[in-house]
Parts: C-alpha cells; sequence; structure tokens
C-alpha cells in the first residue's frame, strides 16, 4: 500500500523486513515435525503463498534494491503451487487459501489484462465448489462466485448473488460498500442505469450510518452520474450536493484520490463544463471494469456510443478519450485485431490533444494495448516492439500504475514466450551470419521476422527450390540494407512453390566496431533454423 502511496523506500523496506522472517517458514515450518504440523505447515503455505504473489505482481523497478540486498524473489507459479497445497491439505486455513486462489484466478488475471482461459477458471470453480460444499452460504464465497459469474459474462447469476449478500450489508458495513459497489458494477454492465445509481446511493449509506467520510463522495458522484444518464435530474443534484457537502467539511483534509476526482466532477458539474456520459464510460471501463462484464449485444451498444461521441464535433480530447476506451473494450474482448487498429488510429491524435488529456496517460495506455494485443495474436517482436516505446514515454500520467502493472506481468510472459520461440543472434562486427531453414512439400506459407535490439543491420531472405531444375536459381523475397533498430520489428511471408530452402543472411560487415544482437524466428514452428556461416 505504502509503495502504492508514493512511499517507494518504506514499502520496499517492509517487504524485505517481511521476508527477513517469512524464509524462516519455508525452512523450518514446511517441514516441521510435532503435535501441532497441519496448523503450522498450513499457516506456512498460506503465507508464503501470499507472499510470493504480492512479490510477483510488484514491479522490477520497486524490488530490485530489495532483491539485491536479501536474494528475495516473488514467482507466480511458486505463489500458486503454495496456495494449492494450502488447500488441497485441507488444513485450518484452506478456505483463506481458496479465497486467495480464486480471487487471483478471476479478479486479478483480468485486471492484469490476461484474457478468459479455461484452466484457471477451472481451478476457481473447483475450489468454489468445494468451499461451498464446506461453508454453504458463506458471505466471501458467495461474493466469489458473484464475480466468478459476472467475468464469464453471466450477469443474471451474478447479480442474484449480488442481491443474496447486499441483504447483509447492515450486519457487517465493512463489507456493505463492497457488496453494493459490486453491484452498480454489474448494473452498469447491464446498462441499466437507475439500479446502478440506486446500488451507489446504498454503498454510500452504510458508510455515513457508521460514520466513515472515505468514498462517501465517491460514490455519491458515480451515482449523480448513472442519475444524469438515467434521466434523473433531482436525484442527480442531490448526489452532487452531497458531494461537495463533504468538500467543504473541515474534519477530514487528507482525501484520496477518488473522492478528490468526485470533488472536480461536482465543480464541472454546477458550472455546467462536464461531460457525464464521458466521465462515467471512463470509470467503466479503466477503473471499475464494468465493460469485463458485458454481455456481447451490451459491447456492441457500447461501442456504437462511444463511436458517436467520438464524431461528435471536432474537440481532440473528447475524440481521443472515446478512441481509447474503445480500445481498451475491444482488447477485453479479446478482438485483438481491431484494438489495435483503434489504438494506431489514437495515436495518431499525439499532439494534437491538451496537456489535461496528455496527463491521462491514454498514448501510453494505446502502447500497453497494442503490446498486449500483439502479444496474444503470437506477434512477439511486435509485441517488444510496442513495450520499448512504451518504455520511452513520459510517466508522469495519472494511468502509470495501472499501466505498470499491467506490463509488469506482459513483459515476465513475453520474455517466456520469446525465449521458447525465438533463436538469440549475435552477429560479431565486419561478419555475416547465414541461416538456413528447410521447407518440405506441401508447405503453404511461411513467415519470418526479426528484432534488431539496438543500432542497424542489413538482411536478405531468399528461397532456393529443390532438385535439379532449380540448381542455381534463387528467388529473392526480402532485402534491407541497413535496417533500424528504431524502426522496430522486421517481417515478411511468401508461399513457397514447392520444397526449398529458406535462407536469412544477417550482415554487419559495414559495422567496423559494433556487435549487433537480434532475435529472429521462423514459422510454422516445426520449421528448425540452422547456422550455416559463408
Amino acid at each position: 500500500v505504502q509503495t502504492l502511496q508514493g512511499s517507494k523506500t518504506q514499502g520496499i523496506w517492509l517487504v524485505l523486513r517481511s521476508w527477513l522472517w517469512l524464509r524462516l517458514l519455508e525452512a523450518e515450518a514446511l517441514n516441521y515435525e510435532g503435535p501441532e504440523r497441519s496448523l503450522v505447515r498450513s499457516s506456512a503455505l498460506l503465507s508464503l503463498g501470499i507472499f510470493n504473489l504480492i512479490l510477483s505482481l510488484l514491479p522490477p523497478i520497486l524490488t530490485r534494491t530489495a532483491s539485491w540486498c536479501s536474494g528475495l524473489q516473488g514467482s507466480r507459479e511458486t505463489a500458486m503451487e503454495f496456495l494449492r497445497l494450502c488447500w488441497q491439505e485441507d488444513g485450518l486455513l484452506a478456505p483463506f487459501a481458496v479465497i486467495c486462489l480464486v480471487g487471483y484466478q478471476v479478479d486479478v488475471r483480468t485486471w492484469l489484462g490476461e484474457p478468459h482461459a479455461e484452466e484457471p477458471f477451472q481451478e476457481a470453480n473447483r475450489a468454489l465448489e468445494w468451499a461451498e460444499q464446506r461453508f454453504p452460504g458463506g458471505i466471501f464465497f458467495e461474493g466469489l462466485r458473484a464475480n466468478y459469474c459476472a467475468v464469464n459474462r453471466d450477469l443474471v447469476h451474478a447479480l442474484e448473488y449480488s442481491n443474496r449478500l447486499s441483504s447483509m450489508a447492515q450486519e457487517m458495513p465493512a463489507l456493505g460498500l463492497v457488496m453494493h459497489a459490486k453491484a452498480a458494477s454489474y448494473a452498469q454492465a447491464d446498462l441499466d442505469w437507475p439500479e446502478a445509481a440506486r446500488a451507489f446511493r446504498q454503498a454510500l449509506e452504510v458508510y455515513r450510518k457508521v460514520g466513515r467520510r472515505s468514498l462517501v463522495p465517491a460514490m455519491a458522484a458515480n451515482a449523480a452520474l448513472c442519475h444524469e444518464l438515467a434521466g434523473e435530474g433531482t436525484e442527480r443534484d442531490e448526489m452532487m450536493d452531497l458531494v461537495l457537502e463533504y468538500k467543504a467539511r473541515e474534519d477530514k483534509k487528507n482525501w484520496d484520490m477518488p473522492d478528490n476526482n468526485a470533488f472536480a466532477m461536482a465543480a464541472k458539474c454546477k458550472d455546467g463544463t462536464w461531460e457525464p456520459r464521458m466521465e462515467l464510460f471512463t470509470l467503466m471501463v479503466l477503473r471499475h471494469r464494468s465493460t469485463m462484464f458485458m454481455s456481447p449485444a451490451k459491447i456492441e451498444t457500447m461501442l456504437g456510443m462511444l463511436r458517436t461521441m467520438a464524431d461528435d464535433g471536432d474537440v481532440a480530447d473528447r475524440k481521443a478519450k472515446s478512441i481509447l476506451l474503445q480500445a481498451e473494450i475491444l482488447r477485453q474482448s479479446s478482438r485483438f485485431e481491431e484494438a489495435i487498429a483503434a489504438s494506431n488510429l489514437g495515436l495518431e491524435l499525439q499532439g494534437k490533444i491538451s496537456k489535461d488529456m496528455a496527463k491521462l496517460g491514454c498514448m501510453q495506455y494505446h502502447q500497453y494495448i497494442i503490446a498486449a494485443s500483439q502479444f496474444h495474436l503470437g506477434k512477439l517482436s511486435e509485441a517488444q516492439h510496442a513495450l520499448k516505446k512504451l518504455d520511452a514515454a513520459p510517466r508522469n500520467h495519472q494511468l502509470y500504475y495501472s499501466i505498470l502493472f499491467k506490463t509488469t506481468q506482459l513483459s515476465r510472459r513475453l520474455g517466456v514466450e520469446t525465449k521458447d520461440t525465438y533463436l538469440e543472434v549475435t552477429v560479431p562486427n565486419r561478419d555475416q551470419i547465414r541461416f538456413e531453414a528447410k521447407l518440405p512439400e506441401g508447405t503453404a506459407e511461411v513467415e519470418w521476422d526479426f528484432t534488431l535490439d539496438d543500432f542497424s543491420i542489413s538482411f536478405t531472405a531468399y528461397f532456393e527450390p529443390e532438385g535439379a531444375q532449380g540448381k542455381g536459381s534463387k528467388m529473392m523475397l526480402q532485402s534491407l540494407d541497413q535496417y533500424q533498430a528504431t524502426v522496430g520489428p522486421a517481417s515478411g511471408r511468401f508461399e513457397p512453390p514447392g520444397p526449398g530452402t529458406l535462407v536469412l543472411t544477417f550482415d554487419n560487415k559495414f559495422s567496423m566496431m559494433r556487435t549487433k544482437k537480434l532475435l529472429v524466428r521462423v514459422l510454422p514452428e516445426h520449421l528448425i533454423l540452422t547456422s550455416s556461416n559463408t
């Protein structure tokens, strides 16, 4: 928490201090023998699982110093293994392991930008079925089941579970706001603005009754936006007045970002400069993630409204934000080609938007969308290139931490995929390296691509047909003279007329001093590149 609030040094120091104690669990508690073994081992598995999971989510830039001092490393795979063992061994803390496991597989993975995958969701469902048998009607497991349904775009059952939980809010006010806020998010996903407004109002009332102040303005502003879209002007004004009432209070000054954003929104509402539809859609896509719960029909409705807003007048900021939201919805829906096209359109507005819009970080978010989409399409070089552009972009924007956590996981996955898929090549100065790939009969299409680490290199690709008829003949496919690394990945493809050999040559003879490093691959994956230096 301190790290995310900006106190990086203190936050990482606490991580380091916790590791100095927790590492003893791995060395001693996991193998403890004694009458309390079940309890000790269960506690150790849960603690080590949670610690490894948290550490694996932190960007390397935040943990590098702690790792250097203590050697600690957080692995998501290790975390999942500890949590699974804690659950499967059925010790005292197994229910808490299920909460962590399901919460990660269903909610955190989607927040990190990973698309829907069957295996994690099947594991989450098995864990929930186990919990529902052991603890029927358990509030935490009911909440996890509601979110499981929502992420699977089953809003009918998500709302059933959510409504059942909402009746318990008065008994447990600490959870009441979360319960009603989730219900509001599900209603937003159904584009049911009156119901979403009602749920946000219920959320803030739970906190007001127990004297809590934080998040009340934020919930009131959310309710006001939903009232506005529902055409309920009187209720909208009531909620905005409540926001301003809290802003004027003297008993609290250290408001968090959501509440400060609510104060700014209320001021714009009062002076007539706000754009409620755009404000709400931005929250739904980038904060609440309600669009991840939408049915295909609702997604098309939402995209249609955003396209209309983008075409409404010639205001660059409105167009930029609308295109960003469209691109993110498309990425969330695994429509990756469309997401890339939308983000490329959004990047064309760079230099035309205001400083306030640039401060939001929309251009940086577009680079993330492109990187994530290219990765999921299997275009790893293009994904790496987008991440390089993102890394070189300004970091003082509002979406920085949201992007940082997503790109951390993407970079780690990209590194593993790249290591397994690409061949790492070093071309010495004043030298060249040649590779060959045998193409058997029936090869329909061949693709190649390479990414240069820095500087430039010359490249040729040609095809040599097999057999006497093809002797001495070469079909030139691609020729690049001193191709610059800044251009990004280079790629090519062709349909071979028959069996033969694909020859790729990387020429660094023109460089007197510099060795060049690059990654290269050919597709289909069964084709093998072999070195054949000349």
